[in-house]
């Protein structure tokens, strides 16, 4: 589900996609109530476009009423934010999507707002208590409610791309059982990463089942910096740009680390052994 000015569901099906578009009246408030009627039910699957006006059993059905029908299907939806376009009061979504376990907070701007920051926060702290999965792209965050907050939230699994505030030697801190981590490149990450995994070695982070960071850089990076002082043990030779090492922490848990640099694009995966 994408929560914008004109909300829309998307239904995935074996090979196909069916994205119901729900057109909302014109609101000079900005504020969508979603006890609101949509104007109209767009349907979009492949190239076909149908409208469908907004009934059903004769009775029309409000907006939160449609959310409600099309979580319906399947409990395991995930719900899509926009900052900048919520234009709903937080307490209404909370009380149409109780116990929702998956989330999306993207934001398209360059520069948010005080507003923008205001909007993340509110939704954050009416989802993240119940939330299992969380996808966060560019998302403007505050000190009060920070990605270190978000990181002890004892996810399932946590997605972050491109966050301003990343830093990763807060992640030896974070509560999660998967994480991928999409970055910028700078001088001092391999070193970050190798402090990280130093703490992993003593301890630290034991939910984590994998952790992915990727980045890109025209740089060959030097895998030395990260390896240094973790005693892996390297597997066999493996294609150039490409290599697999094993690590071991205190409590005997072995995990293996995977480098692959190709063209531009860097990724590191850390994964325990089954």
């Amino acid at each position: 589900m994408q929560m914008k000015d004109s909300p829309a569901v998307l239904m995935h099906f074996e090979g196909s996609t069916i994205k119901f578009t729900l057109e909302m009246p014109r609101n000079e408030n900005m504020v969508t109530n979603l006890d609101d009627v949509p104007v109209n039910v767009k349907v979009l699957e492949g190239n076909e476009e149908r409208e469908y006006k907004p009934n059903m059993s004769n009775r029309k059905m409000t907006l939160g009423e449609w959310m409600q029908h099309f979580r319906s299907f399947s409990m395991n939806c995930q719900v899509d934010f926009y900052v900048g376009k919520i234009k709903f009061n937080i307490r209404s979504l909370r009380n149409t999507f109780p116990n929702l376990r998956r989330i999306g907070i993207t934001c398209l701007k360059d520069e948010p707002n005080e507003n923008d920051i205001l909007s993340t926060q509110n939704l954050l702290r009416a989802f993240l208590s119940d939330v299992q999965l969380l996808e966060l792209h560019r998302v403007p965050l505050h000190e009060n409610l920070s990605l270190q907050h978000i990181g002890m939230a004892n996810l399932k699994r946590l997605e972050i791309d491109n966050q301003s505030d990343l830093n990763l030697d807060d992640i030896s801190t974070w509560n999660f059982e998967i994480c991928s981590i999409w970055t910028i490149d700078h001088p001092k990450l391999l070193f970050d990463l190798n402090r990280f995994f130093k703490l992993w070695i003593k301890g630290s982070n034991p939910m984590m089942v994998e952790l992915s960071i990727s980045w890109t850089t025209e740089i060959t990076p030097d895998w030395n910096i990260l390896l240094k002082g973790l005693k892996a043990i390297e597997e066999e030779p493996y294609p150039e740009g490409t290599r697999k090492l094993i690590i071991k922490n205190i409590r005997g848990i072995s995990s293996e680390i995977n480098f692959d640099h190709i063209d531009e694009d860097v990724v590191v995966v850390f994964s325990l052994f089954d």
